[in-house]
């Protein structure tokens, strides 16, 4: 998958996830099992204001995915989504969430690998072919 595809998927995620939390976040945490109180709902307002931020970004950067800003953008997320598995997790394990806090965990690994991969294919390639460790890609 090319850095801007999964910025256009990033975009679409984390938006998506950003509007539902802005306009229902009080069921949105009753269907994670977050029992919803006056507190929580502010705070999951302010994270989908975030979420609609971050998916906001990578949409709209999508055709500058393979410029040194996108690349930026693409090191970051894969350092945040990683400390959001390790976060997910724990919650499902753990913490508050029920079983669909799986749903959570799923996204944040299959997203912050997605970006970290990118990250290992060679500035503006886009694909791991071009990898420095293996600049040959018949092998």
């Amino acid at each position: 998958m090319t850095r801007k595809k999964l910025f256009m998927l990033n975009g679409a995620i984390a938006g998506g996830y950003g509007i539902a939390l802005l306009l229902a976040a009080d069921p949105i945490l009753d269907i994670y099992g977050i029992t919803p109180n006056p507190e929580g709902v502010y705070m999951a307002r302010w994270f989908g204001v975030e979420l609609l931020a971050v998916g906001l970004v990578t949409w709209l950067a999508r055709d500058a995915a393979e410029s040194a800003g996108g690349r930026a953008v693409a090191s970051a997320l894969a350092v945040t989504y990683g400390i959001g598995v390790v976060l997910a997790l724990w919650g499902t394990l753990f913490g508050p969430f029920n079983a669909l806090g799986w749903i959570a965990v799923s996204l944040s690994l299959l997203l912050g690998a997605g970006f970290a991969f990118t990250q290992l294919a060679t500035p503006g390639s886009g694909s791991i072919r071009a990898c420095p460790h293996n600049p040959d890609p018949s092998r």
